[in-house]
């Protein structure tokens, strides 16, 4: 699967079929940025606003937005030119021949709004995976001791999130990671930097 890096946590997954998903693109990313892009469809980590927009689903003029039960009230009862789909921890789903595994993660205590749910996911397609954290502060989720992925997906700012070195001893518990690479570190450059130093000491790949 390729990876399309947006800001924070932002991305779009093409899968070996050619179709789009778009993760976590919001209010990070200018909207113009979006001028002329277009995905099969959309999955939401969780309501924040860095991680859920409508102005920014509807830029991507998806055919289907996936999102828990918390973003789909909020999105209402209102018409939308895309199917919503609520999606739930643990429950399996095809999008657009994408596996996908959207599991709980712990967001932490520094949260002003603690979500009801928020999301990390596992995708899967062709016999490659993506693991996606999304804002995980304490270790959490599904049991990545005996799990191999191609790309690791970490939060490294801090805070909100794991840390460069928490972040660091996470992508370690992987039975095999391809790749790591750090995300949601905009409010915190540095941590990036501190992350990919460190991790090169260590020999992880990155990506």
């Amino acid at each position: 699967m390729h990876i399309q890096r947006f800001e924070q946590s932002g991305l779009i997954i093409t899968n070996a079929l050619g179709k789009t998903l778009a993760v976590d693109i919001a209010s990070y990313t200018p909207l113009e940025k979006l001028g002329g892009v277009s995905v099969d469809a959309v999955i939401v980590s969780h309501i924040h606003g860095d991680h859920f927009s409508i102005d920014h689903i509807k830029a991507l003029s998806p055919q289907k937005v996936y999102v828990g039960s918390e973003c789909k009230e909020t999105l209402g009862a209102g018409t939308f030119p895309f199917e919503i789909v609520e999606v739930k921890a643990g429950e399996r789903i095809d999008i657009e021949g994408t596996q996908v595994t959207p599991f709980e993660v712990d967001h932490g205590p520094n949260a002003s709004k603690k979500p009801r749910e928020n999301f990390g996911f596992l995708f899967e397609n062709e016999g490659d995976s993506i693991y996606f954290a999304g804002d995980m502060f304490y270790p959490s989720g599904i049991d990545v001791s005996g799990l191999e992925v191609a790309t690791a997906l970490l939060p490294v700012g801090g805070f909100y999130t794991f840390g460069p070195e928490e972040a660091l001893a996470f992508a370690r518990q992987f039975k095999k990671a391809g790749t790591a690479s750090p995300m949601h570190y905009e409010n915190n450059p540095d941590a990036k930097e501190e992350f990919i130093q460190s991790a090169s000491i260590e020999n992880l790949p990155l990506e």
